[in-house]
């Protein structure tokens, strides 16, 4: 049985949190959930602050990790905006689980993943040997960023700034990125994977891009 406590928090979500949809493997379904969302806590960084949520589920969510959920239009989050959950920890009271303390991304860019297909072109114009591509995935919701680890991040920066050095595309497990793949951004920039890092969070891969020159 479940304690009224967590009965009690979620009957107050429903009053004071933000309604979201839920999107795993591409489907998108309305959770008919509501959570309770608060700015990071390292607010003297803007990017942190804009693109990094620290929330709260209750104690029966159907979200797990390497979930997309979108926030449906409420008050001042009206808009939209996706975020992919990071984590999700239970709070305990009384042996019994009252809810869940949860840390948001916020999705920023969407493109397709392309793999090499192991066949090669040659082109009669450059007679160079050029890799070909097989679709493996549209629409891959991800947040890409500048390496957050080391402190080089100190204030927001527009994606179309960043240049060519590497980033960091987090991404959820499920579409299983690997090494060498081609991620083609909705924007039009074409980078290379050139690892992921699979360990570091639970159903979400954290990818190293660089400028993809094939």
């Amino acid at each position: 049985m479940t304690s009224g406590l967590g009965r009690d928090i979620r009957e107050v979500f429903e009053e004071v949190g933000v309604h979201y949809s839920i999107s795993r493997s591409g489907e998108v379904t309305t959770s008919g959930e509501y959570l309770d969302w608060e700015p990071n806590s390292q607010v003297t960084k803007p990017f942190i602050r804009e693109y990094f949520l620290e929330c709260y589920f209750v104690y029966n969510t159907n979200v797990q990790n390497g979930d997309v959920v979108q926030f449906l239009p409420s008050g001042e989050l009206e808009g939209g905006d996706k975020y992919l959950v990071m984590n999700k920890t239970p709070s305990i009271f009384e042996n019994e689980i009252i809810d869940y303390a949860g840390v948001l991304y916020k999705v920023n860019v969407s493109g397709e993943l392309h793999r090499p297909s192991g066949e090669a072109a040659w082109p009669t114009q450059t007679y160079h040997k050029e890799v070909t591509f097989q679709k493996i995935a549209d629409e891959v919701p991800a947040l890409q960023t500048e390496p957050l680890f080391g402190g080089e991040l100190e204030f927001e920066e527009e994606l179309a700034l960043l240049g060519i050095e590497k980033q960091d595309l987090y991404v959820p497990s499920e579409y299983n990125v690997q090494a060498l793949d081609r991620y083609y951004t909705a924007s039009g920039e074409y980078y290379m994977v050139e690892s992921v890092k699979q360990r570091r969070f639970i159903g979400v891969d954290v990818v190293i891009l660089s400028e993809d020159t094939r």
